[in-house]
């Protein structure tokens, strides 16, 4: 296995994120690992871009993604909602955090999946929950949700911050946050009222108003990526293979940006970059490429009308990327 892949499959391991930089132009294939820091050195804000994506500079072309993209989901308040979001954050394959001074309220039987802190809510959202965090503030008072929202704010990096309450906590917990002088553009981005306005009534019917909002703001972030079972199997394989990559896709295909599809030499697979035609098509070349062990970009047409299209019904364009991993 190439240098780079057996680097990457190790931070992989880690669970944390990380991101992967590979050229397609001038030269194609070539690929490095950074950090957030290193990325936002190449002038790519990763608050505002989605990942995975094909960056152009001048004379340069890149593909950038994402990897141990988890969502974390940090609950500031431990109370009946923040119970039913933890469960269905489970359930969607979120990581959860919840913070509360009440210490049993953030019991393991309360909370069986999520990192617990039974401390000062102010105070823990001191610490550092990484770039993709997802700030739930579902505090018993205005007093602890404007301590909360006041540290979300000042974190150089989160993905949403939402807070609930009724109008009057709202405002008044705005009112504050406006005279420690934060912006009208700042105070814009915290989700109050929180959740869609579905008409929830019940914990568990607020706890999936919020979490289709998550799930929204989420998806502006983070592309169709399918991740897991390539690296899974990138350590246990031992022949040569290749890795495909949908990099570009234009109009309707059963799969986005960022999926992966592992193929052995002898064309066992793992992964999907969306099954029927252009999945056979892909696993013939990443076969190929196991052996010829020289990256190559190839755009596949899902169209039904002539020879060059793979007849599918969808009527969009692929651009795939094959990377040999040995």
């Amino acid at each position: 296995m190439k240098a780079i892949y057996k680097k990457i499959l190790d931070l992989y391991k880690t669970k944390n994120l990380f991101y992967t930089i590979t050229s397609l132009s001038p030269e194609l294939g070539e690929k490095c690992v950074l950090d957030s820091e290193q990325l936002e050195e190449l002038n790519i804000n990763i608050k505002a871009e989605k990942l995975p994506a094909i960056i152009n500079k001048p004379r340069k072309s890149y593909f950038i993604e994402n990897i141990n993209d988890t969502p974390l989901l940090v609950l500031a308040g431990g109370g009946h909602v923040a119970v039913a979001i933890a469960k269905l954050a489970q359930f969607l394959e979120f990581n959860t955090v919840v913070i509360d001074d009440r210490a049993e309220f953030v019991t393991k039987e309360r909370f069986p999946h999520s990192k617990r802190y039974a401390q000062d809510v102010g105070d823990t959202l001191q610490h550092d929950f990484g770039n993709n965090a997802y700030y739930v503030v579902v505090t018993r008072g205005h007093k602890d949700d404007f301590r909360a929202v006041s540290m979300v704010l000042s974190k150089k990096h989160y993905r949403y911050v939402g807070m609930i309450g009724s109008r009057q906590k709202v405002a008044i917990t705005m009112k504050k946050l406006a005279d420690q002088g934060y912006t009208q553009s700042t105070l814009s981005q915290i989700h109050a009222p929180i959740g869609l306005p579905i008409g929830a009534i019940t914990p568990e019917e607020i706890a999936v108003s919020i979490l289709a909002q998550i799930i929204k703001v989420k998806s502006s972030f983070v592309g169709d990526q399918s991740q897991h079972n390539v690296f899974e199997a990138l350590a246990q394989i031992d022949e040569d293979a290749a890795i495909a990559t949908i990099i570009e896709k234009h109009g309707s295909s059963p799969r986005g940006i960022g999926s992966k599809m592992l193929v052995t030499k002898s064309q066992k697979v793992f992964g999907t970059i969306g099954g029927g035609a252009v999945e056979y098509a892909a696993q013939k070349k990443a076969a190929e490429i196991a052996t010829k062990k020289k990256a190559e970009l190839v755009e596949y047409d899902l169209g039904l009308t002539d020879d060059t299209k793979l007849g599918m019904i969808c009527g969009g364009r692929v651009k795939v990327l094959f990377e040999p991993i040995n």
